[in-house]
This record gives structure tokens, C-alpha cells and sequence, in this order.
């Protein structure tokens, strides 16, 4: 693991959450990013961005996907220092309505697209009105989220930036190249249900690939695995993604059920909220079975495997 605080640490191999070590953690990530940027200039440029850097808590999303996509010579220093000042005070996490035309926004959703095997083909379009279900879903998806697990609500106001909703063949999605940004299909998040399950699946995987900066938690993430969420082979980093995914799921359902045992705001969807936490527990269960049989394990992973075995067994499945 790289040089940290113990306390970070022992975060990174947790499936738990811990907000103020989560920010840390982001705020050394962003930084890092930060400072790839500012290596790009040179003179009262890099001297103005280097005054900015401390402050630095969340770059915006646009900015990380000019770091991976090795734009940084192409920027104007203006767009840079607006870009850190805006990372000092970032706002919760909310809804893309600016315009669909931005290039790491575009970038971004083809590579979605790619990683489905939707090659070059340009069949996903972003969508910045809402329909009123989907308002209405996300209202009360929302609603839920934040009153029956309100540290899983402020992790994902603090590590998202922008959900975008787009009309395609995708579901839902995150990519490390614009991290920050959670891509959904507006077709499928009419559901309040699906909706919630949404938002904790999606912040899973930003706070799963927010502790893969800091360490390694197999040495073979590259064999391939099946897992619940995808019919075919994943490399064991998804089949890892998926349990990790599966526990934070599983933990918002059963802390739902007890905050609303009678009638609350994701009753009476198309699909039963007991339902949907046997496919997660189900899930966890299949690809924990998948990572013990083929992954090699590092300390920090048998650390994260523990941690997810204990989330099992607190809603009453062997671990």
C-alpha cells in the first residue's frame, strides 16, 4: 500500500464507511491529479496553480478526464485555475443539465459504450430534461437513501459529481477516465427502487476505485470470472467490483426495511424491495464464491475479503 496514515489505511480495506477518511482519501487522489495539471506549465502559471494545489478537494470531472486522456498540453491555464478553485468548494452531487456537447462528456459515454462492445458507434445520446417519473423516482430514491443510511448518502454527494442520463443501450455505469460521473439509462430509472439501488452501486464502485489508488487487492485482476451483474467473463477486478457493489446494496436494503418496516417512499414498486435483497445477498454470495476460488489475495485483499464476509453474516449468511 502506498505511504498513508493508518487510519486511511484501514479504510482502504474496508467495505465500511467512514466519511472524513473518505474525503482524505479523495483529496489526496484529486491532488495527485492536481499536480499532473500544474506540471503542464510552466512560469507565473504553475506558480499560481501550485498556491491553489493544498485546496484541492475534488477536481471537477472534466479535469480528471484531461488528465487521463493526456490533454493537459491542450489546456488554457485560465480553464486550469477555474478548475482548481472549483475543486476547493465542491457542490453535492446533482444532476447534468449544462450542454451535451463538452468533449470529456462525450468522451466519456463512448467509452461506456466501447467497454459494452458498442465499438465506435455513436448510439447513446445525453439527456438533460428529465421525465417527470424519473424526476419523481429520483426524488424519492433520494428521500430514502438519505433517512435510512445517511453516511451511504453523504458518500455519494461527496465522491459524485454529475449523474448524467443518457437514452442507449446501457444501464448504468462509472469509468475511472471521468471520475465523478455516474452514467444512467433515463429509460430504466423511472423505478424508485432500481433508482436507489442506482446510487448506491454506482458511489460503490467510485469508493472501491478510490481505494484501488492506494493499493492492490489481488495479483491476478486480469483472469477472467462470471459474476451476477454481467452474463459474460469478467476479469476478477469486476467480479471484485461486483462483490463490493453487492455489499453496499445488501446494507442499504436491510437498513430501508428497518427504518420503514410498514410503508415508505421505494413501497409499491414493479419489483419487491425483499426480493431485490436476495438477488444482492444472492449476488454477494456467487461472486465471493468466484474471488476465494480463483483470485490471489493480497494482505490489503484478504483485509477487503473479511470485511465483506462480515457483511454477509450480519444479515444472517454464512460468510
Amino acid at each position: 500500500m502506498k505511504a498513508i496514515a493508518d487510519d486511511l489505511a484501514e479504510q482502504v480495506c474496508s467495505v465500511e464507511i467512514d466519511l472524513s477518511r473518505t474525503l482524505r482519501l479523495g483529496s489526496i487522489f484529486h491532488r495527485s491529479l492536481a499536480r499532473r495539471v500544474t506540471e503542464g506549465f510552466q512560469g507565473a502559471e504553475r506558480s499560481l496553480l501550485q498556491r491553489l494545489l493544498p485546496q484541492v478537494r475534488r477536481l471537477p470531472s472534466a479535469a480528471v478526464s484531461c488528465v487521463y486522456r493526456d490533454q493537459i498540453g491542450e489546456l488554457d491555464a485560465a480553464e486550469a485555475v477555474r478548475w482548481f478553485r472549483e475543486a476547493a468548494e465542491p457542490r453535492p452531487a446533482e444532476v447534468y443539465d449544462g450542454p451535451t456537447d463538452p468533449r470529456w462528456l462525450r468522451d466519456g459515454v463512448q467509452e461506456v459504450l466501447r467497454s459494452l462492445n458498442w465499438g465506435e458507434e455513436q448510439v447513446a445520446s445525453v439527456v438533460t430534461v428529465l421525465p417527470p417519473e424519473v424526476v419523481r423516482s429520483l426524488e424519492l430514491a433520494r428521500r430514502a437513501l438519505s433517512t435510512c443510511w445517511p453516511r451511504a448518502w453523504d458518500e455519494h454527494r461527496a465522491l459524485v459529481q454529475y449523474l448524467v442520463f443518457t437514452r442507449g443501450p446501457l444501464r448504468s455505469a462509472t469509468i475511472q477516465s471521468t471520475y465523478g460521473i455516474v452514467y444512467a439509462e433515463v429509460e430504466e430509472a423511472g423505478d424508485p427502487l432500481r433508482m436507489f439501488e442506482l446510487l448506491l452501486h454506482e458511489s460503490a464502485h467510485h469508493t472501491l476505485a478510490l481505494r484501488e489508488q492506494f493499493t492492490r487487492f489481488v495479483e491476478n485482476p486480469e483472469v477472467l470470472g462470471r459474476h451476477a451483474l454481467r452474463s459474460d467473463p469478467r476479469p476478477l477486478r469486476g467480479v471484485l467490483h461486483a462483490a463490493f457493489v453487492m455489499c453496499r446494496i445488501a446494507g442499504g436494503i436491510s437498513r430501508y426495511q428497518r427504518t420503514y418496516p410498514e410503508a415508505g417512499p421505494l413501497d409499491g414498486c414493479a419489483v419487491g424491495v425483499g426480493e431485490r435483497m436476495r438477488f444482492a445477498l444472492d449476488s454477494l454470495g456467487e461472486a465471493l464464491e468466484v474471488l476465494d476460488a480463483s483470485a490471489v489475495w493480497t494482505d490489503d485483499g484478504r483485509l477487503l475479503r473479511e470485511s465483506m464476509g462480515r457483511c454477509l453474516a450480519r444479515e444472517g449468511v454464512p460468510a
